[in-house]
């Protein structure tokens, strides 16, 4: 969790300082790319602050934990990450919807007029950020002394000790319908709109291609689809096995291990905001300049 924490911060870190240097480019799309991307990198990095929480801790309560076990899964820290972690997987998904499908649309239709400009782009994902942060942080609202939401009873976060309100169980804990709803039917949704936008593309560029007698030309757009096939990949193999766990839980298909959640709160969920910096700036930057 360190080394994919500490990679995290590098990564984005990076991202967001080559966004800022490239802000001043004429170019309306690449302007749209650098507000979706440095975006998703803030995203992402929240996801490393998560990792460092719970690793410092991890690090801290080694070899007695069993004693302070309900300390801290009753903690505000603990309710904090969770929120962040929450926030930071689901804006990273939603940022990904978004550029995937203006990607989409600039690649498949080049001279359309229906694209997203740094205007609607900035609605967007402000919007975007505020119903995530909304969702992340009500439920650690019932740890305010004025505030009684039942539905999320006294410490939603707190079931797992990786302070995760992920639906990989039969237990009907209070707010497992919410976890549903995000975790699985939203992070599904967010999948099939990636999926969908890279595959257009790719059949945009086969389509294309099988015109092209140049041979740069052909070489050029194989790159691309190749690109297209790694994202889709990419995020196949972070969300689908939870959305397919969560799914084989709830119809009582499979039974998951408790190792199985805590790998998965603290492995697979974190691991695509480690790769997106690299995947994105590194191999993808020059694939769809336009």
């Amino acid at each position: 969790m360190l080394v994919i924490g500490i990679l995290s911060v590098i990564g984005n870190v990076m991202v967001v300082a080559r966004r800022f240097k490239e802000d001043n480019s004429k170019n309306e799309f690449n302007k749209v790319q650098n507000i979706l991307i440095s975006n998703l990198a803030v995203s992402d990095l929240l996801m490393a602050v998560y990792l460092l929480i719970i690793a410092s801790v991890n690090i801290h309560y080694r070899g007695r934990y069993s004693e302070v076990a309900r300390v801290w899964k009753n903690s505000f820290l603990c309710s904090f990450a969770g929120a962040i972690s929450t926030l930071s997987g689901e804006c990273s998904v939603f940022t990904l919807m978004i550029l995937s499908i203006d990607r989409a649309v600039n690649i498949t239709n080049p001279f359309t007029t229906k694209r997203l400009n740094r205007t609607k782009c900035r609605i967007i994902i402000g919007i975007g950020w505020l119903v995530w942060i909304v969702l992340s942080f009500l439920p650690v609202l019932n740890r305010l002394s004025f505030v009684n939401i039942s539905y999320f009873g006294e410490n939603y976060y707190g079931k797992e000790s990786v302070c995760l309100a992920l639906p990989l169980t039969r237990s009907r804990w209070p707010g497992w319908e919410y976890a549903i709803g995000i975790y699985i039917a939203f992070n599904g949704l967010g999948f099939i709109v990636i999926a969908v936008s890279y595959l257009t593309i790719f059949f945009s560029v086969k389509r294309v291609g099988a015109t092209i007698t140049s041979r740069k030309r052909r070489e050029e757009q194989i790159r691309r689809a190749r690109k297209c096939a790694l994202i889709v990949f990419t995020n196949f193999c972070c969300w689908f096995p939870i959305v397919l766990m969560g799914i084989c839980s709830e119809t009582e298909t499979w039974r998951i291990a408790d190792e199985i959640y805590v790998w998965t709160a603290s492995l697979i969920i974190p691991i695509n905001s480690s790769i997106n910096p690299y995947l994105y700036t590194i191999f993808f930057l020059h694939a769809f300049k336009i």
